[in-house]
């Protein structure tokens, strides 16, 4: 894992799009070697082609991280593969056209602009190809034997195998030893005393300690010995934080939350998050306008009652502050049980929640400073004491600003259950903690991804409905 600006990011991943970055900027400027093998030189551009290289590189890449292909967790077949780069390609090379036809300095030339096309996409597939080729085998996954047994030793064990394409979960070493098969499946090479020749033998490239009693039982001397010969050494919250995204507040001990880097509110990361707030929000409400009074109208047409719904949410540090969102049910709307069809949303509220274009007068809570563009969801105020007595560290989330999108939010589908708001809180705190714009960037990006393939749309299940205790003024 590497990590770009407090976020952790899979080194292949970083390898891949860097690689293809290159190949795009570089395919821009091919056309000047032509003469080399006889054939007359293709300017890419009338001024410096720097500038459309660098904007068609940015665009590629946003385009196939949106298409879904920097997951690699995922994996597809060719045609498959094809298919969304063909996508990607398209779109992002009619983006670069149009944005050269309303800004000169952007324009590239016609031929560039083919030769552009016609080189990258091939390279980009055959770089693609190769790379899953090298990234699949069992060389290039990272070794990693357990410290311990038990509850934190199984959800380290099953982060692992999710990310089984970068990792090799060699097996444990916990204080009873004895080599046989645990109940959750991973393979116990031998006691704590025996890391010294255990580590020799197995070689790890990572040592995670998941000991959730260490005192009088941690061999330091033999982790320091390991370190010595190169081999990282983890502790089991920082490890699960990299697989994960979250951090895991089921087992987290709380001076683990005053040691860990992170947590930090630096002014100048603040000052520009809220000065891009103002810039998105002002420019999407001014762009939006009039999409924004169709909706009105057609609301007011669909059903009788107020264009839009509010509701007090919690916000910063606790401060109460009152949502807007477009009205997606009927105004005399009650609770309903869970095995009847639910007939209080209207027409136009499903396609509103299904588009999420509900949200967008929450820029107006963003320009007012209510709200972030990205952050933890805003809590509704009647559901805060339950979580705070049965979530830990719950109210640690209220230190961001919340936002209309944000890590648990991509990550995880929404709910209400204190379940669910367990699993939220655990990226929340994730965000929190290695807060920056380029976290904020990729969660824009991860929101348009869910947005273009309708993923999320924010309707409740039947089941998460039933268990609401609250009139529409919940839903809205």
């Amino acid at each position: 894992m590497l990590r770009v600006f407090g976020h952790y990011v899979p080194a292949p991943v970083v390898a891949l799009a860097a690689g293809e970055a290159g190949l795009v900027f570089g395919s821009v400027f091919i056309g000047l070697a032509l003469p080399l093998v006889g054939f007359q030189a293709i300017r890419p551009a009338s001024g410096d082609a720097f500038a459309p290289a660098a904007v068609l590189t940015t665009l590629v890449v946003v385009m196939v991280h949106i298409i879904g292909l920097y997951d690699t967790r995922q994996i597809y077949g060719r045609s498959e593969l094809l298919l969304r780069l063909s996508i990607a390609f398209v779109v992002a090379y009619l983006l670069i056209a149009v944005l050269g036809y309303m800004v000169l300095p952007l324009t590239l030339a016609r031929k560039a602009f083919l030769l552009s096309l016609v080189t990258a996409f091939p390279a980009i597939v055959l770089l693609r190809l190769a790379h899953a080729r090298l990234t699949r085998g069992s060389r290039t996954r990272r070794k990693v034997l357990l410290l311990g047994s038990g509850e934190v030793s199984q959800m380290i064990a099953d982060a692992i195998r999710a990310w089984r394409p970068h990792y090799e979960l060699l097996g444990r070493l916990d204080a009873e030893g004895g080599a046989d098969d645990g109940p959750d499946g991973v393979w116990t090479l031998g006691t704590l005393a025996d890391l010294d020749w255990v580590s020799k033998v197995t070689r790890p490239d990572v040592i995670v300690v998941a000991l959730q009693e260490r005192r009088g039982t941690l061999p330091v001397a033999e982790i320091v010995e390991s370190k010595l010969r190169g081999t990282e050494v983890e502790d089991w919250p920082d490890f699960y934080e990299k697989l994960t995204g979250k951090i895991p507040v089921g087992n987290l001990r709380p001076s683990w939350l005053v040691f860990a880097d992170g947590f930090k509110a630096a002014r100048l990361r603040m000052l520009t998050k809220r000065t891009m707030d103002l810039l998105v929000a002002l420019t999407v409400v001014a762009l939006s306008a009039p999409l924004m009074l169709a909706i009105a109208v057609a609301i007011r047409r669909d059903s009788a009652g107020p264009i839009f719904f509010r509701q007090e949410r919690i916000g910063q540090f606790g401060r109460v502050f009152r949502i807007f969102k477009f009205r997606s049910m009927r105004a005399d709307a009650h609770p309903m049980p869970a095995d009847e069809p639910d007939t209080r949303v209207t027409r136009v509220g499903r396609f509103l929640r299904r588009t999420r274009l509900d949200e967008l007068p929450q820029l107006l809570n963003v320009i007012r400073g209510d709200m972030s563009l990205v952050g933890p969801r805003p809590e509704w105020v009647a559901l805060v004491p339950e979580f705070r007595d049965k979530v830990p560290f719950y109210l640690h989330r209220h230190a961001a600003k919340p936002g209309i999108t944000g890590w648990a939010q991509v990550k995880n589908p929404y709910g209400a259950t204190v379940e669910n708001t367990w699993e939220k809180l655990q990226y929340d705190l994730y965000y929190i903690k290695n807060m920056s714009i380029f976290l904020d960037m990729l969660i824009l990006l991860h929101t348009v991804q869910i947005v273009l393939v309708t993923r999320g749309s924010g309707e409740w299940t039947r089941k998460q409905q039933a268990q609401s205790t609250t009139s529409v003024s919940y839903a809205g």
